[in-house]
């Protein structure tokens, strides 16, 4: 069951940074004003348009390492992510509705940042994202997703 869930979600994550390499899209500049769901979108568009396939010396590329770069990205331009911190938990808190417990948020957040801080900044990010919403944080992400209008 784990193993099968696991895959899928693998397969999801893989799928949508395929496809969003080959989705058009226009970059516009992102002000911490607009609404989160309108600073994603325009991540989106901005990542698309300016992330090139990481390159390796043995033409083997990791699929960590390529979502890695993606993942990074958007919340790089979300503001959520400083390569010298991690992922900023108290902006991540404010994703969420107020529902949930932003110190929550937050201790999962700075828990996975200091669990999966690497040198390989794209990694870090790809692998702490991972962490943070293996958990009820996963759930309330889909959430937010799907509420949000894009």
């Amino acid at each position: 069951m784990f193993i099968r869930r696991y895959l899928i979600i693998r397969l999801a994550v893989v799928l949508c940074v395929v496809i969003s390499f080959f989705t058009p899209a226009t970059a516009v500049p992102i002000s911490e004003h607009e609404d989160a769901s309108r600073r994603l979108y325009k991540a989106h568009g901005i990542c698309v348009q300016n992330i090139s396939t990481p390159k390796s010396t043995d033409n083997h590329i990791s699929t960590e390492q390529i979502v890695g770069v993606y993942v990074r990205c958007i919340a790089s331009n979300m503001g959520i992510w400083t390569d010298a911190t991690g992922y900023q938990a108290k902006r991540v808190a404010k994703f969420f509705n107020k529902e949930h417990s932003e110190n929550e948020v937050m201790t999962v957040v700075d828990y996975c940042n200091q669990k999966h801080q690497q040198m390989n900044l794209d990694l870090w990010a790809y692998e702490a994202y991972r962490c943070a919403t293996a958990g009820r944080m996963g759930i309330w992400l889909r959430e937010y997703m799907l509420s949000a209008k894009l």
